[in-house]
């Protein structure tokens, strides 16, 4: 049912209004403009009736709020007006109004105009969505990202352009047939469009290249630099143990995600500034190894950046606690092994109804240049120290990368956990001895037949 969202200043005309269209349209009203702009936070509605002479906000303020947002400019608005003065009417159809109805309104002619109105909008809504889309992943094309950004006005606050590339997706048509590398591009517009949600646009630009804009600010929310990183990591996480369960076991490659980020205005305005940028962070993620994100005017902080960028998170770790079991067999740790931890956790839960802890210890380094061998290596060999001489026979423990360690201990309290963590912490401390290192560590707690997440 579609629904329509009614603004006057006038119970009487709100009753009159909601009493003629309640049977056909979902309802909604409100007394006041601003009252009306909070109502469009919650939910967009499929056509605002919108009177012109409102107390505070006139419907003309109103309308003009509504064509500065993105994503209220396309929604059809039509004036109610109890007066009779065509400048007034010429007025609000220049302003994009679909039609002005007057009051007192016949019920047969009120009706009579939106039901043409919402099927006018619907049929070039379709027309525009096939347009608009990619036939394969039903996401929206290059074509409509292009047009996005290049009318973007100035008074649009600017936000982040990503740039996506799936690694090795020629060599999963090239082993497997595109019939499967058609299966993970599907597979892998589910999951963007999962990750960013209603912060952005999610678009694919053509073979296994994808893009995504994220305004820094809309009407319903502000994205900063660090909610961007989060979303890359939920992308490159949900790749790498999602996607990749499509591929037989015997498969010795995996899929992963690269992301290239360009801001806007900074790094330039129109689609072609945006993506020849964006695409040059993407190329440097590329030849460092892939799998991970870069901000194109992080390019002076390379050290810094990259260490940062290759952390894992816990997102993907709960990611995998959460996979069906399919192996049997004793549970192998070694340098690869998240997924047997991960699985390990699984067949002890299944076994014994007993709480289970996942920490992920991380080591930060004060100075830029992260990436030196020296301070990495005491770092790591520091925190492998605290780590043996912390845990229990049962406990078990594996290094990620170069900067990081994840702990599982079975039967162990979120409580109790966090005490084992601190312990590491205190004696991360005393053995590395450096104040420029410093160990931080999250914590998943996953108790049996359910999961939460509390991070420190």
């Amino acid at each position: 049912m579609k629904h329509i969202l009614i603004v006057d200043d006038v119970t009487t005309n709100l009753k009159c209004a909601v009493e003629v269209l309640k049977d056909s349209y979902e309802v909604t009203t409100a007394k006041s403009g601003s009252q009306a702009l909070d109502l469009l936070k919650e939910r967009v509605p499929d056509l605002i009736l919108l009177d012109v002479d409102m107390p505070g906000m006139s419907g003309y303020e109103v309308m003009e709020r509504l064509n500065q947002e993105d994503t209220f400019k396309d929604i059809p608005v039509v004036f109610l007006t109890a007066g009779a003065d065509k400048e007034s009417e010429i007025k609000g159809l220049k302003m994009g109004a679909m039609d002005i109805i007057r009051k007192p309104f016949e019920p047969e002619i009120m009706r009579g105009r939106i039901d043409k109105i919402l099927k006018m909008t619907g049929r070039r809504k379709e027309l525009s969505d096939i347009a608009q889309k990619d036939e394969l992943t039903d996401l929206l094309n290059k074509r409509y990202m292009e047009v996005l950004l290049n009318q973007i006005e100035t008074r649009e606050k600017g936000g982040y352009f990503l740039l996506l590339d799936l690694d090795n997706l020629k060599l999963i048509n090239d082993t497997f047939g595109h019939v499967v590398g058609n299966e993970v591009l599907v597979n892998f517009a589910k999951v963007l469009k999962e990750e960013v949600g209603d912060a952005g646009i999610v678009c694919r630009l053509g073979g296994d290249e994808f893009a995504v804009y994220i305004p820094k600010e809309s009407a319903l929310a502000k994205y900063e630099k660090e909610k961007v990183k989060k979303i890359s990591c939920g992308m490159i996480a949900g790749i790498e143990f999602e996607i990749n369960e499509l591929l037989p076991e015997a498969c010795d490659f995996k899929i992963s995600v690269s992301v290239g980020i360009a801001e806007k205005p900074e790094d330039g305005n129109s689609f072609s500034e945006l993506y020849t940028l964006a695409d040059k962070a993407l190329y440097y993620v590329k030849q460092n190894g892939k799998r991970g994100y870069h901000f194109y005017h992080d390019t002076q902080k390379k050290s810094k950046n990259t260490e940062d960028e290759r952390l894992i998170n816990l997102l993907q770790l709960q990611r995998l606690i959460r996979e069906e079991e399919k192996e049997s067999g004793a549970c192998q740790v070694d340098h690869d092994g998240f997924r047997r931890i991960c699985r390990f956790v699984s067949r002890c839960m299944e076994r014994k109804s007993q709480d289970t802890q996942m920490v992920l210890f991380t080591i930060k380094n004060a100075l830029e240049n992260t990436s030196d061998y020296i301070e990495s290596k005491k770092g790591i060999d520091g925190l492998e120290q605290a780590v043996s001489s912390s845990l229990r026979k049962g406990d078990v423990a594996a290094k990620c990368g170069e900067m990081q360690y994840v702990v599982i201990l079975p039967n162990a309290s979120f409580e109790n956990g966090n005490l084992v963590a601190q312990r590491i912490q205190k004696k991360f401390n005393k053995v590395v001895d450096d104040a420029l290192l410093t160990l931080t560590y999250e914590m998943q707690s996953v108790e049996a037949d359910r999961a939460e997440i509390r991070n420190l």
